[in-house]
């Protein structure tokens, strides 16, 4: 099995060592997963690098996660919304099996200093759940392969009250990129 991981600085692995990141710990013998997230891309950035990133690589799979950096930089969800449908239609077309994944929960209070005067991370954080919701009925809607990283993550942190999985209240500690690498292996198990 070949999957290519289409994203942002989740995907990339912001902060942590190449050989701690979740796509790369989901690598065995017999499955190849290829990294192609890009730190502080948009879902605009990714269908743009989308033939160089998905459709060359000619993977049976392909996860798409983004839409933080546009909410972050004020794009609308209408556009985020447009830009992952057109992802799965383009990965469809292409012979890939599309995953709609949506991106962890972040944590306003504990952002790194200054990104706090750039946006509302409050703001920010009600509008990523209106777009997860769509994201979850557009799966629903089209049956498509989908995995909640939002929904998965927020009960291993309410099962771990203070424990901190996170570097800067966005981007994950090696730990927290283990705990979504067991997150991808369940849903696989559905797949």
């Amino acid at each position: 099995m070949r999957t290519v991981c289409l994203g942002d600085s989740f995907t990339q692995g912001f902060g942590v060592a190449r050989d701690e990141n979740w796509v790369y710990l989901l690598n065995t013998p017999c499955s190849t997963f290829i990294n192609k997230g890009v730190n502080g891309d948009t879902t605009g950035g990714m269908l743009a690098r989308f033939c160089s990133d998905a459709v060359n690589e000619k993977p049976n799979y392909l996860f798409i996660t983004g839409g933080f950096n546009d909410l972050f930089a004020g794009v609308s969800e209408t556009v985020v919304q447009a830009n992952y449908f057109a992802m799965v239609h383009q990965a469809f077309h292409n012979n890939m099996i599309p995953v709609v994944c949506t991106s962890p929960p972040f944590d306003p209070a504990a952002a790194r200093a200054g990104w706090p005067e750039l946006t509302s991370f409050d703001l920010v954080k009600m509008r990523y759940e209106t777009l997860r919701e769509w994201l979850l009925s557009l799966c629903r809607g089209f049956d498509l392969l989908h995995v909640d990283f939002y929904g998965e993550f927020q009960k291993v942190l309410s099962r771990n009250p203070g424990k901190n999985f996170y570097l800067d209240g966005i981007h994950l500690t090696a730990e927290g990129h283990e705990i979504i690498a067991d997150i991808v292996l369940e849903a696989l198990r559905g797949f």
